[in-house]
């Protein structure tokens, strides 16, 4: 009897690939299972299971140990580690939004504001020292590469006239922010203060924009006249 998968999401389907897809849903349904089981399972050969599994246990989604059995030689036992749950669909969203919920209901907007800048003010303190030192167009070229860690999908580009413009074509947070808008609000600020100069944004994807775009404006120079 072949295996049936019905909870996958696109993203994970393209990461993996059909018959990976499979083991690893086997997997996260039936804890160990041994390379035979799976074959058998997933109505697949042995050899196809164990080339898909050495590149899953390659990549840190797999992890295998012998387990005795009560006639034979030991099998191999196939589970997935930890970092196998990045390949399944996650909603932190519902969590985040209930989590707002409550603290508007306890200490009001007020109380709401304080936390989305607090955020804001914790995300200043962990960039701030790696854009030290650093020239407008490096500063940008950092902060792209650190919001792409973060999730946002973010690039830089420079233009003729010394601005620059800031693209996240991912928003990590765009189901919270539709309904918080103060999130966006406070990116903007965040964006302001780590490079120093005026921002504005063009576009975002929570008012149904392909990408957020940020127009980075080149700082004016102060121009000191002596008497």
């Amino acid at each position: 009897m072949k295996f049936s998968i019905n909870s996958v999401s696109a993203s994970f389907t393209n990461t993996l690939g059909d018959s990976r897809e499979g083991i690893v849903s086997l997997l996260r349904a039936q804890g160990g299972v041994d390379a035979d089981q799976m074959a058998l399972s997933l109505g697949v050969s042995k050899q196809c299971v164990r080339k898909h599994l050495d590149v899953l246990e390659r990549d840190g989604y797999v992890e295998h140990a012998a387990e005795r059995r009560e006639r034979g030689r030991p099998a191999n036992i196939y589970r997935l580690t930890s970092k196998a749950e990045e390949l399944f669909p996650k909603r932190y969203d519902i969590f985040a939004r209930g989590g707002l919920q409550q603290i508007t209901a306890i200490w009001g907007n007020q109380g709401l504001d304080r936390v989305f800048c607090g955020c804001a003010d914790q995300m200043v303190r962990d960039f701030r020292p790696q854009l030290a030192g650093l020239e407008l167009d490096a500063r940008v070229i950092k902060l792209a590469e650190l919001l792409s860690e973060a999730g946002y999908e973010a690039e830089s580009q420079a233009l003729p006239d010394g601005s620059f413009v800031l693209t996240e074509w991912n928003c990590p947070t765009a189901d919270v922010a539709r309904e918080y808008t103060q999130l966006c609000d406070r990116e903007l600020e965040v964006y302001r203060d780590l490079l120093e100069t005026q921002i504005g944004r063009e576009s975002r994807i929570i008012r149904g924009a392909s990408r957020c775009v940020y127009h980075v404006l080149k700082p004016e120079r102060t121009v000191t006249v002596s008497e």
